[in-house]
């Protein structure tokens, strides 16, 4: 969904990126070990109003990192590699502090499979030479989205956080259930036509 709205989006951040002269792999570094200090921040009953605005800057960094590439001429395979395999570990992360932060850890594994499914779908599917981004309800900018909502709402409301951010997760798996029978049905449909 966000797919359609990222030319505008980026033409904001490639803006952005091009007054940033640092090495592309440096900020996808960055924004992994911000990651982390989400789970710190988690486990830390003073400082988990932080976990939100470590979700933010991390994610930030994300969409940086590929921006200052581009912008920079510095696009190269190894740089995509480090970010998708930093993308999961993040991701990851985000959902570790949402169980510290009180949500059910059963809910949070469905999540982080389906999650994960959706990822490798299009890993899949491109290494079959079947182009599967945009393709989907849930993305991977619109599980950040949602999962920093929940960590808003647990952190600003003591009563019903948890309970929103539940219901936010159901959303975010029911969502990412029709994803990845969309993605399926997408690859199928390609492979069948060749």
């Amino acid at each position: 969904m966000l797919t359609k709205l990222r030319p505008f989006i980026m033409k904001f951040i490639a803006s952005l990126a091009q007054h940033i002269d640092v090495d592309p792999n440096n900020i996808t570094l960055i924004g992994l070990a911000l990651s982390f200090f989400v789970i710190i921040f988690a486990s830390i009953e003073s400082l988990k109003i932080m976990v939100p605005i470590m979700i933010a800057f991390s994610s930030i960094a994300d969409m940086l990192d590929g921006a200052v590439a581009r912008a920079k001429n510095r696009v190269t395979i190894w740089g995509g590699v480090l970010d998708s395999f930093c993308d999961r570990i993040e991701e990851f992360n985000y959902l570790l502090s949402l169980m510290i932060l009180g949500v059910d850890s059963l809910l949070l594994y469905f999540v982080m499979l389906i999650s994960f499914l959706i990822s490798y779908l299009r890993v899949l599917g491109e290494k079959l030479g079947v182009k599967v981004e945009g393709v989907g309800i849930l993305e991977r900018g619109e599980r950040v989205i949602l999962i920093l909502i929940s960590s808003l709402v647990i952190v600003v409301s003591e009563s019903y956080g948890v309970t929103i951010a539940k219901i936010v997760l159901l959303t975010m798996a029911f969502l990412g259930i029709i994803t990845v029978i969309q993605r399926l049905y997408h690859i199928f449909k390609a492979l069948s036509k060749s």
